[in-house]
């Protein structure tokens, strides 16, 4: 007979689960979306390569379900992939919170615990960040579900592992340690960070198998001794295995990256951009994601975030939720609950630890799985509280009926005003992430494809989040396979970096090159012509020599090739010189430039002052040896002054206004 609370909790874990995914699949996005969720709607449904460091235990269960599910098109079903996994992840936080509250607060009754822990769910299927994973296709939810099952596991096996006495008993518990190596096996496939739960979870087996051998009834012979606190080697190797077989999936990358079209990019006749190194360092790069060592920050910076990880947090529960995590957190102290601290609390401190030094923009999804553990610390804290206020009540089971005392009803009373938070959290997050009505993605593509862009042409961006839903356009719906879509650093050869060397590259090709946005500033370096919603990229901006010659340089770092004056010197109008600059080596950081005619007497008659390249080409990225053309429109007065006139021209930086050495004096109109 099943014991009818084991039923009521499985119950209402599948309850919570399907609550948040109804909650999800109402505010899902309903199709194709940029950046990262863009690349992975295509990537599972081909079975490609997505970036490192590869997921590839995600692409292939993303493969099985777009082929699988028969509703909606491709992006929307891996949307709705996130949302499954999201309920998922909501229910075995659920069992994950129950777990801890059995041990934590061991006086309190039955039915407040489970509330408790469903509290505790549910505010964590409410947060801001985690909700709007559950929304997109994205890797955060299933990542969640590993965390919160992997550590459930491990409680569940501690209690297996409970009065194992003899050779059955100990292999029961040896067979439940290996579910639970395999599964963090299968997690590592899939989220590299699950790597920085590995100390929590050696000391918590440690711990647990310190406290069974220094039992009386123990087979040990030396109850305290280290030995007696290890597992046999035949064990070991077992659970080893068990978690590193998984690791076979990542096979699937250099498997798969030959028949995977979209990593090969054509640019022009016998050169192609080859998107994956398929030589073995190339493929140990990809999964241990060395791309992205240079994100890594310094100690000072990574603890100056930590204001950044405290408003995270805040943002996910607000001060009820921190205050609540506190006090669980307290009970986990005060309870003497060692087990239960090493394996949440080291859990959090390394997982809070790698994000304060992980400087990527967006960091705050790194933050899912501790703002996960702090649910369930809140739900220890509801627990706490609710125990103390119904001290002594317990919840009883008779034949197949809960039977509750009043204290008991109190305790429940107490928890279900907590059920405030997640409330509030669903409704003030509701506006944020609901991306139900966003079709902005293929919209905005629909439109640029309706111009038409000529055959053959370059389509740029300076952002790759902006090129994935043409990337799926073409790939899944077979839209214009003609076009190249570019962006920087598609790949990490030089002559990449920027959208500058991007645009250059592909006006090499002699193919028509447009950008699919305005990006002022980039005239320094081309020319430009809106076409549609486009723009065209004629040229370089510098076609010929300038009018009046040069040669000077600034600080030694910039020489003046000439410069031309495009207007006559006329009181009331607007004077418009061009400079033809010409780095003689990099820049260290965006430099204002100014220009300022003075009149015979030194006195200044009007100034242009402007960032050359704007935010998408600025100074910092200018190249030596490129000629880069620098226009200043100077508003003159009615009256001028007298003549002959100069021009002073040179570069500071703000907004310390520390000059670029000597500014040069030319002649002027």
């Amino acid at each position: 007979m099943v014991n009818p609370i084991s039923r009521l909790n499985r119950t209402l874990a599948a309850l919570l689960g399907l609550a948040a995914f109804g909650l999800y699949l109402r505010t899902l996005a309903p199709g194709l979306l940029g950046g990262d969720s863009g690349e992975l709607q295509f990537a599972a449904y081909l079975g490609g390569i997505a970036h490192p460091t590869g997921y590839p235990l995600y692409l292939m269960l993303g493969w099985l379900w777009t082929h699988i599910i028969p509703w909606g098109d491709v992006a929307w079903r891996m949307n709705l992939f996130s949302a499954l996994w999201g309920g998922v992840a909501v229910a075995l936080t659920y069992l994950l919170a129950r777990r801890l509250l059995r041990e934590a607060t061991p006086r309190l009754p039955t039915l407040p615990r489970l509330l408790a822990a469903a509290v505790a769910a549910l505010a964590f299927a409410c947060s801001e960040t985690f909700w709007s994973q559950a929304v997109i296709a994205e890797i955060y939810t299933l990542h969640a579900a590993f965390v919160a099952g992997g550590l459930w596991l491990l409680l569940w096996w501690k209690e297996g592992d409970r009065g194992n006495e003899g050779k059955e008993g100990a292999e029961g518990a040896l067979g439940r340690l290996a579910v639970v190596a395999l599964i963090y096996g299968l997690g590592l496939t899939h989220h590299r960070t699950m790597l920085l739960l590995a100390p929590a979870v050696l000391l918590f087996l440690w711990l647990t198998r310190r406290r069974l051998a220094s039992r009386p009834s123990s087979l040990a012979s030396r109850p305290s001794s280290l030995a007696s606190c290890l597992l046999p080697p035949a064990s070991c190797l077992l659970l080893l295995a068990s978690c590193l077989l998984p690791l076979l999936l990542y096979l699937y990358i250099p498997l798969r990256a030959p028949h995977t079209p979209y990593l090969t990019v054509p640019l022009s006749a016998g050169h192609s951009l080859q998107l994956y190194d398929h030589r073995l360092r190339g493929f140990l790069d990809f999964v241990l994601g060395r791309v992205f060592v240079g994100e890594l920050l310094p100690p000072a910076a990574a603890a100056a975030r930590l204001a950044l990880a405290g408003e995270l947090l805040w943002r996910q529960f607000g001060w009820a939720g921190i205050v609540l995590g506190l006090v669980g957190l307290a009970r986990l102290v005060a309870g003497r609950r060692g087990q239960l601290l090493a394996l949440t609390g080291l859990s959090f401190l390394a997982l809070l630890l790698f994000n304060l030094f992980y400087g990527i923009g967006d960091i705050h999804v790194f933050f899912i799985a501790p703002a996960l553990i702090w649910a369930c610390w809140m739900g220890v804290g509801i627990g706490a509280i609710a125990e103390a206020v119904g001290a002594g009540g317990r919840s009883q089971v008779a034949g197949r009926h809960l039977k509750y005392t009043i204290p008991s009803v109190l305790s429940a009373a107490i928890v279900l005003l907590s059920l405030t938070l997640p409330i509030a959290l669903l409704l003030h997050n509701l506006s944020l992430v609901d991306r139900s009505g966003d079709s902005a993605g293929r919209d905005r593509w629909q439109a640029i494809l309706a111009a038409p862009p000529p055959a053959e042409a370059i389509l740029i961006s300076n952002d790759r989040d902006e090129m994935m839903p043409l990337w799926y356009l073409q790939q899944v719906e077979g839209v214009r396979p003609d076009i190249t879509g570019l962006f920087p650093r598609i790949v990490g050869e030089p002559g990449w970096a920027n959208v500058g060397q991007v645009v250059e590259r592909a006006l090499s090709t002699g193919r028509p090159v447009y950008l699919i946005k305005p990006m002022p500033g980039l005239e320094v370096k081309f020319a430009l012509r809106p076409v549609r919603n486009l723009v065209e990229v004629v040229g370089p901006a510098a076609s010929g020599p300038p009018g009046r010659s040069s040669g000077l340089a600034v600080g030694g770092a910039i020489q003046l090739l000439g410069y031309d004056l495009r207007s006559p010197l006329e009181g009331g109008s607007v004077l418009e010189v061009a400079l033809h600059w010409q780095p003689l080596r990099p820049l260290d950081g965006d430099y204002t430039s100014f220009v300022h005619l003075l009149d015979a007497q030194g006195e200044k008659v009007a100034q242009s002052d402007h960032l050359p390249g704007g935010v998408y080409y600025p100074t910092s990225l200018w190249q030596p040896g490129e000629t880069l053309l620098d226009v200043h429109r100077l508003e003159l007065p009615a009256a001028l002054g007298p003549a002959p006139y100069t021009l002073l021209v040179g570069f500071y930086r703000q907004p310390s206004m520390e000059r670029l050495g000597e500014p040069l004096r030319l002649a002027g109109p």
